[in-house]
């Protein structure tokens, strides 16, 4: 009786918008666009990418990339994400004369694919001490970071062949740098595309394998392309992150807090030293936004 009703509703068309449904979003490519630099925010706003597209069962997720590099910590946490990334992660360095320096080109390596546009550059990867801190970091502690960072890069690269794994290490020793010609010929990128539409004509057909080992066949030409733009909290975010934002913020929460110590009993000044303060740990990476919520929920609480 099952298999009758299941004949009926396929031949009368019910099972057809479903079927139609999901071909639809096999055929839909979401697109991030990352112009700045790689911070917290934005490794938010990349995971909050891929979430959608694999919940939403897309067919690939493009990151148009435009980044001078990061913060590390931010880095190696996008990387992580693109390797556990259950939908195909495609990593485009454009517009024309834009890069992907420094820690967006750890980012690259870590895609499923990779394209440049005309006229990009990629490289000079060598990690250094964020301003105001060289006094802290010796410099065994930077061969220490090198060394696992030279390892790291070649691991994402070395399945594009030795010769990128061999650039991926003097990417990060050396600061080696490439433009879209050598990216190609030593395999760190697949192609080289104009703009979007070249992008997915040119990934048509290719196979890609996941984190977890299954392997995927792109199907992007003509496939539907849906923006995913920053959220206001992650733009927010992404200008707080500034360090002279940040010093501002460390300024003003610590004087509001003196002005409830000395004069106890109100609320204002000490909601606002500690929001301040608060937001500055965020900016400096000290606190993860996720903490930083519970963190003023605690606060108004008290108050």
């Amino acid at each position: 009786m099952r298999k009758i009703l299941l004949v009926w509703l396929v031949l009368t068309g019910w099972l057809g918008p479903l079927a139609g449904s999901t071909a639809a979003q096999e055929r839909t490519v979401y697109v991030l666009t990352v112009d700045g630099a790689i911070t917290a925010a934005i490794g938010d706003y990349i995971g909050r990418g891929i979430r959608l597209a694999e919940r939403d069962g897309a067919g690939a997720m493009v990151i148009r990339l435009n980044t001078p590099g990061g913060d590390l910590q931010s880095t190696t946490r996008i990387m992580e994400r693109l390797e556990n990334a259950s939908v195909p992660v495609i990593v485009y360095v454009w517009p024309r004369g834009g890069m992907a320096a420094s820690a967006g080109t750890l980012i690259l390596l870590a895609a499923h694919r990779a394209a440049m546009a005309p006229r990009t550059t990629i490289g000079a990867a060598h990690p250094v001490a964020a301003p105001g801190t060289e006094e802290t970091v010796s410099p065994e502690m930077m061969e220490k970071i090198v060394n696992v960072m030279t390892e790291h890069a070649r691991l994402f690269a070395e399945r594009r062949g030795e010769a990128a794994a061999e650039w991926a290490q003097r990417a990060i020793r050396e600061s080696a740098t490439a433009g879209p010609d050598e990216a190609l010929k030593v395999g760190i990128i697949d192609l080289i595309a104009e703009d979007m539409n070249q992008l997915l004509e040119g990934l048509d057909g290719q196979t890609v394998t996941l984190g977890d080992g299954r392997k995927v066949t792109l199907h992007t030409a003509g496939a539907t392309v849906r923006e995913i733009p920053l959220s206001p909290i992650e733009q927010f975010l992404q200008i707080l992150i500034n360090p002279n934002i940040a010093f501002i913020l460390i300024t003003i929460g610590v004087q509001a807090i003196l002005i409830e110590l000395a004069s106890p009993g109100g609320w204002v000044a000490g909601f606002i030293g500690v929001l301040c303060l608060a937001l500055a740990a965020y900016a400096l990476g000290v606190l993860p936004f996720n903490w930083l919520g519970l963190l003023l929920i605690a606060t108004a609480i008290v108050l």
